[in-house]
Parts: structure tokens; C-alpha cells; sequence
């Protein structure tokens, strides 16, 4: 019969996910199987595909069975601490030959698959093989379960793998062969805006898909619509791809030790190495990215219960393994919550329309402030006191607040628009992603450079 397992949210799964995880040594192996099942079908569920689980029949269980576009598919799940041999999948191949022609199979293995199973499922033409990453991104939200049956699907009836990686299967099929184009957009001119004692930016490039920026070294990385960009500043280099990933929001935070931080969906993904893995989630809306002590990546999450004026955000630790996040209040609601970064100690500066506030997340206190320029979103820490705040009226406004005394520079006005996506420090360039208007009803996205001592 069909799981009935109430309303199932993102949180809920990860952090019964988090559970098993930890629990995993002190129950049985049928226990373990039961709830790995169990929790496989109420992510499905959770995405309408009606699953059922451990029905059994004349020929043998099925761990979880349900159907899509059409289609019946029968799952087998395995939780051991090696990877699995050949065996379950000669098992679920014979259970597949029982059942009516066109039913298909997923083997769904958490420690992955040995040599053996890899061959064997090379040969057959109706299973596909599910690792760790995969079960992950499903049960964490950041891939729903319609996406991910119709990625598998397309990769065994069009390329013949039944084994593909996570980064493989989010790849744009037609990626944008250019998302960010270098120079200036047609019809753009800084005498387009003529705010009053306005700073002309130098326009670098731009892209009708921009959603967020950061930097890595002297480079920018910037978030399009389908993967992240990589532009040299300062030169005349083209655009060039450092990521292809689909449904990509906000900014990417990129660590000393190479690895690169992105939003996706309701979750947060790890690139390193040309793969990728989940490394937090189960947000019901795509959390932003925080840049922590040490360059750490830390998230700013604005999921609410209710009314989101009424309760507040919270700032949340990555931790080793999805669902070892640790949180703490934000201090600010979350409805008016724009971005945060890292100051001192356990310090944070969160960044709010109207108010922000900072916040020590050891003691729960936080202290408001007033928030110096309106609609904000750009956000660059100086030093331990000191952060400047990119925001827009009817043309970019930049200021530099100081968090310990409340005080902010006169606001500088630039000749672009809003809204204004992020920005990023390069040594002496402020970097920053806001609208360039080309005609009476079009703005265009556009990264501009501006010299930030002389703002400062």
C-alpha cells in the first residue's frame, strides 16, 4: 500500500536522514533496511510520485515501488559499509523478468558500487544504479524526484549509462554558449541614469541570467542561470565556464582548498574534483550563502513556520555530512533578511531592509542597527567593524557602515539601477552586479568595476 507519511518536508527528511546516519551501527540490518525504504519513498512522495514500500509477493519484496510518467520502477536499497557486489542487482534483474515487460529497475546503494555490480549493470538495459550522491540530493530537496527519474531515464534510453555522476546528470542539455558577454550592453551609457554627483562604473560584462558574484583570488566567479562563470578582472578575457550546473541562485562562495559552494534548489552543493555532493539542505527556499571565519561557508536561512515579518532567520554552521548543520537565530526577521558576512569571533553582521542587526551566535545577543541605504543586497566585510552595503533607490547607493558605533559614510551614488545581485572584492576593485537600463524599458544585468579607496 502507499506510504502514508503525513506532510514531509525538506527538514524533516534530512534530519531523519541525519538520524540513520548516526544510528546506523546500533540496529539491524532489516531495521536499517525498513527506514532507508521508508524515508527513499516519502522524498518521493514528497515530490508527488506516489511510492509505496516493502510490499511483498509471490516472487519476492520490492523495498520501494512506484510509478511515473507511465512507467512502474521497481527500487532495491542497500545501506552497507562496502560497496555492493554484483548480487543485488542479479537479484533485482530476476525480479524485473517476473513482472510485466516495460517495469524497470534502480538499485539505490549508499556505499556506492564494486567493479562487479558496474559491469553488470553495463550489460543490462532496464536498471539504473543510484549512489550516495544521488539519494542525497533527492532526499535533501536539492534535486526533486521527477528530475531525477527523467535524468536517469534519459541517461540509459539515449546514452545507454546506467551509472552516471550527480555533476553529470544536472548538466545543462543546451547550455547558453554565452551567458556573460564581455563589454558594454548596447544602448547602455552612464549618462543613461545621471544620478546627481554620480560615480561612472566601468562596465565588464553582462547577462540577461546574472544572479550572484564572489571572488576567488583575482577572479570572479559568477552565478548565470545555467553554471557558473569565470572572469578575469582587470584584463580583456573572455567568459570562460568553471562550472555547468542547472538551476543555479545566488552567489557561490569559493574556500582556500578549491572547493566551490552553490546554491541549488533547497540545497547547497560541493564542486571539487569535477564532482559534485550535497553539502547541506532540506531548506524549503534557497538559503544564501554566508562567508564565515576563515573563509568558511556558512548559510543565511529564511525558512519560517509563519508569517516570516514575525520570525526570525537563522544562520547556519555546514557541518562534515548533510544534516549535520548546526543553527542559531539570525536576529532579524526573516522576511527582511538580504545578506550576512562573518566579523569577528562568532560575530556576524546580518543585513536587513530597514534594520540589520549583529549578532553573536554563542550568546544569542544581538544588537539593531539602521540599515544606511535601501534595498539592499550587496555586502563586502572591510574588517572586523567595519562592512559596505551595495543598495539601490533609483540608482546604486554605496556606503560604508560602522558596526560598532552605527555611523555610515554619506552614501556614494552610482550611475547604474537596480536590483542589485551581490558584490565582491578583487584588492583595490569593488566588483559589483546591478542593472544598466539601454532603453526607457529594459535593464540589462551588468558586472562593473569601481575603485574601492576611493569609496572608502
Amino acid at each position: 500500500m502507499p506510504t502514508n507519511p503525513g506532510p514531509q518536508t525538506n527538514t524533516n527528511l534530512v534530519s531523519r536522514y541525519a538520524d540513520l546516519r548516526k544510528q546506523v551501527g546500533g540496529m539491524t540490518e532489516s531495521v536499517r533496511g525498513m527506514r532507508f525504504n521508508t524515508l527513499i519513498a516519502d522524498a518521493l512522495v514528497r515530490d508527488e510520485i506516489d511510492a509505496e514500500v516493502n510490499q511483498r509477493g509471490p516472487h519476492g519484496e520490492v523495498d520501494v515501488a512506484f510509478c511515473y510518467d507511465g512507467t512502474w520502477w521497481l527500487l532495491e536499497a542497500k545501506w552497507y559499509a562496502d560497496p555492493i557486489t554484483d548480487e543485488p542487482l542479479r537479484h533485482l534483474r530476476d525480479v524485473l523478468t517476473e513482472r510485466r515487460p516495460g517495469t524497470m529497475g534502480i538499485l539505490a546503494s549508499w556505499s556506492g558500487f564494486a567493479a562487479s555490480a558496474l559491469r553488470r549493470a553495463e550489460r543490462s538495459r532496464d536498471v539504473v544504479l543510484l549512489d550516495r550522491t544521488h539519494l542525497e540530493a533527492l532526499i535533501s530537496g536539492t534535486v526533486s524526484g521527477p528530475e531525477l527519474i527523467d535524468a536517469v531515464n534519459r541517461s540509459l534510453s539515449v546514452f545507454g549509462h546506467p551509472n552516471l555522476p550527480l555533476a553529470t546528470l544536472l548538466r545543462p542539455r543546451r547550455p547558453d554558449p554565452a551567458p556573460l558577454r564581455s563589454g558594454v550592453p548596447d544602448g547602455f551609457t552612464p549618462a543613461a541614469v545621471a544620478a546627481p554627483g554620480a560615480v561612472d562604473p566601468t562596465v565588464t560584462a553582462y547577462g540577461a541570467t546574472i544572479a550572484g558574484i564572489t571572488a576567488d583570488h583575482g577572479r570572479l566567479l559568477i552565478t548565470v542561470d545555467d553554471g557558473i562563470m569565470n572572469l578575469a578582472v582587470g584584463r580583456r578575457a573572455q567568459p570562460r565556464r568553471r562550472l555547468e550546473l542547472t538551476d543555479c541562485v545566488g552567489s557561490p562562495l569559493a574556500t582556500t582548498d578549491g572547493d566551490l559552494f552553490v546554491v541549488r534548489n533547497g540545497g547547497v552543493l560541493r564542486y571539487r574534483q569535477d564532482a559534485l555532493e550535497v553539502a547541506a539542505g532540506g531548506f524549503t527556499r534557497p538559503p544564501i550563502i554566508v562567508p564565515g571565519p576563515r573563509g568558511t561557508p556558512w548559510l543565511l536561512d529564511r525558512d519560517t513556520v509563519g508569517w516570516p515579518g514575525a520570525e526570525h532567520a537563522s544562520l547556519v554552521q555546514i557541518g562534515d555530512h548533510l544534516g549535520d548543520q548546526r543553527r542559531w537565530p539570525a536576529g532579524l526577521p526573516a522576511g527582511v533578511c538580504q545578506a550576512a558576512c562573518w566579523l569577528h569571533e562568532r560575530t556576524f553582521f546580518v543585513l536587513g531592509d530597514g534594520h540589520s542587526t549583529i549578532t553573536d551566535v554563542d550568546t544569542g545577543k544581538h544588537r539593531w542597527i539602521e540599515t544606511p541605504v535601501g534595498r539592499p543586497h550587496g555586502l563586502i566585510r572591510l574588517d572586523e567593524r567595519h562592512v559596505l552595503i551595495v543598495g539601490a533607490d533609483r540608482h546604486v547607493l554605496i556606503t560604508v557602515l560602522d558596526t560598532a558605533t552605527g555611523q555610515a559614510t554619506e552614501p556614494t551614488p552610482i550611475n547604474l539601477t537596480g536590483p542589485v545581485h551581490g558584490a565582491a572584492r578583487i584588492r583595490d576593485a569593488l566588483i559589483i552586479l546591478a542593472g544598466a537600463p539601454v532603453d526607457h524599458a529594459t535593464v540589462v544585468p551588468v558586472v562593473a568595476r569601481l575603485d574601492l579607496p576611493s569609496l572608502v
